[in-house]
């Protein structure tokens, strides 16, 4: 008789310090280090903006962004991987300037894939939720 070998969920499935360093160096203006966390052929899907596929096209968005001074908070709600596949779930906040106002918030999902022993992002998918509030608003 067989048996099903069932894969051991395992959490987290992504170090919490690899998945942090995407934060780290966003916010350090290190837009080349960010597109390393992604494989060749990865996607980045952003709301309202073009599917970027691939190193070049990553890192060119990235580094748009960080040209523009934002700065970024992620956190990982989830975090589960089994064999050489994880997923990473959680909220982002897209901030004004360090330590500044939220100007976007919403939830993302990362699928990383293990290759050659190295953790590396092949779908990330950010979606935006509704406008936080301003200063302003009464």
């Amino acid at each position: 008789m067989l048996v099903a070998c069932q894969p051991q969920v395992v959490s987290p499935g992504v170090s919490p310090e690899l998945k942090h360093s995407w934060e780290v160096f966003f916010n350090n203006g290190d837009a080349e280090a960010v597109a390393k966390l992604y494989s060749p052929d990865a996607q980045l899907v952003m709301s309202g903006s073009p599917v970027a596929r691939g190193h070049a096209a990553i890192q060119s968005t990235i580094e748009t962004m960080i040209r523009s001074g934002v700065k970024a908070h992620i956190d990982a709600e989830r975090n589960f991987g089994s064999g050489d596949l994880a997923y990473v779930y959680g909220h982002y906040s897209v901030l004004e300037k360090e330590g500044g106002h939220s100007v976007e918030d919403g939830h993302y999902i990362e699928l990383w894939r293990r290759r050659d022993g190295a953790w590396l992002i092949d779908l990330d998918v950010n979606a935006a939720g509704p406008s936080p509030p301003s200063d302003d608003a009464h």
